[in-house]
């Protein structure tokens, strides 16, 4: 799945300047990818039922593969190009909320952090590869192969997933509700936990994507080459992805409270000194930590979200709230570090930009007393146990 959008979110800009896009436009259009994969988490995570995970997942990984192979017999029509778009983002969203949910539920919540830290690393290799093959079949075939190609196997991986095992349902019945009045009333019941999942992804990614979106123009500004920039990119998504698959290691050690705890604190700072000492050896330093933080902070964050369904808790529910956390955060990342940053400069930008999220990210962890345990820093029995 991800590595079909690791290859259009590489090739989108270039398909759509090759048929003759104005900027601006290809600006819009890529925001509808984010604006729909929003707007699919709470239907999604509402119609999911472990029953028929299954058959969604199937139907959504083919819809996936045609509003992604798509592209190539598309021809650049407006039309075509916009409901391609439009598909592609709400079908992305709703394969990651019931996906995740499902996974919570083929596992019964248990062995957490081992389970979404292999779960998150996955993601983040499969943006990674797509990137990669994405680029080389374009230069070697030409864009349209290159989506036609990488944007099919979902469809096949549509055939592994109805052949899992059926997926039983949670120790208890969740009652819904229905119609809209039962829908709000079942997102009100979601735990707290879950929400302060929500805001350590919304956190992460308001800094992350801030950082990926504007820290090259401050590398130049500063005098790094744009090679400098794009090695601690790297360096950063490669430290990310690296501590996922580790994880389970760690939290044997650690409470994945007091990693939590520690890396909300770490990804903050090292984003605030950033300007204060911007020399590539420091910022090798800089952008390794905040790449550890922000794989260790999706693991525990997504653990929290697998641990709730032990207890009863609607895991569709939950998983469409968490994974809205990050879109939400991917579109004020970039949007409220341009503002800031046109206001008081680029290195203010990333100063406020992580004092600010630091304290939206306590004022919710002290909003309850559930939210507050989960700030305990002592040793106990570790996630993925």
């Amino acid at each position: 799945m991800t590595t079909a959008e690791g290859t259009i979110n590489l090739l989108y800009a270039p398909y759509l300047d090759a048929y003759g896009y104005a900027l601006p436009s290809i600006g819009s259009l890529s925001a509808l990818f984010a604006i729909f994969r929003l707007a699919s988490r709470i239907p999604s995570g509402a119609a999911y039922r472990p029953a028929r995970a299954r058959r969604q997942l199937a139907l959504w990984l083919i819809v996936f593969t045609v509003a992604t192979s798509g592209f190539a017999f598309a021809g650049g029509l407006l039309p075509l190009v916009l409901v391609l778009t439009v598909v592609h983002g709400y079908a992305f969203g709703a394969l990651g909320t019931i996906n995740l949910a499902a996974t919570i539920d083929l596992t019964g919540g248990k062995r957490a952090g081992v389970t979404m830290g292999w779960y998150t690393a996955s993601l983040s290799t499969g943006y990674a590869v797509g990137a990669f093959l994405g680029g080389a079949l374009a230069d070697r075939f030409g864009i349209g192969a290159a989506l036609a190609v990488l944007g099919f196997p979902p469809a096949l991986a549509s055939l592994a997933v109805l052949r899992l095992p059926p997926i039983a349902a949670p120790e208890h019945e969740v009652a819904r509700g229905a119609g809209l009045r039962g829908l709000l009333a079942a997102h009100r019941r979601v735990d707290s936990r879950v929400w302060l999942a929500t805001v350590v992804v919304l956190y992460i990614n308001v800094i992350s994507d801030a950082i990926d979106s504007f820290f090259a123009l401050f590398g130049l500004a500063v005098g790094l080459p744009l090679a400098a920039s794009g090695a601690l990119k790297g360096l950063k998504s490669s430290a990310a992805t690296f501590i996922r698959f580790i994880s389970a290691g760690v939290f044997r050690y650690i409470d994945h409270r007091t990693v939590n705890f520690w890396g909300v604190i770490l990804m903050g700072v090292s984003t605030l000194l950033i300007p204060v000492l911007p020399t590539f050896g420091v910022l090798v330093v800089l952008f390794a930590i905040n790449g550890v933080c922000r794989g260790l902070l999706r693991v525990t964050s997504s653990a929290a979200v697998a641990e709730v369904r032990s207890e009863g808790h609607d895991v569709g529910i939950a998983s469409g709230v968490y994974n809205a956390g990050l879109d939400i955060g991917a579109i004020l990342g970039p949007a409220v570090g341009g503002v800031v940053a046109n206001g008081v400069g680029l290195g203010a930008m990333f100063q406020i930009v992580a004092v600010v999220s630091l304290a939206l990210y306590f004022a919710v962890a002290l909003s309850t007393p559930r939210a507050r345990a989960t700030l305990s820093i002592g040793r106990s029995r570790a996630v993925s146990e």
